[in-house]
């Protein structure tokens, strides 16, 4: 339960990244629940995923501790 806990802190990033990343995280979360919406809200939920893929690649990728 305590490596979860870590996990989701995000230890190591700055406040505007852990942002970034929960945006990224509700974003998709959002795109993936909708089931039967109109075309034009499909259209927005894919351009804010969009917007938020692009501002999650600028988030540095911590390194893998089994890779030695």
């Amino acid at each position: 339960m305590k490596r979860i806990i870590k996990e989701l802190s995000l230890s190591g990033l700055t406040l505007k990244q852990k942002a970034i990343v929960w945006y990224f995280t509700i974003s998709l979360g959002l795109l993936a629940s909708t089931a039967e919406a109109p075309l034009w809200f499909l259209v927005l939920e894919v351009a804010n995923f969009a917007n938020a893929v692009r501002l999650v690649n600028r988030v540095p990728l911590p390194k893998d501790p089994q890779n030695k």
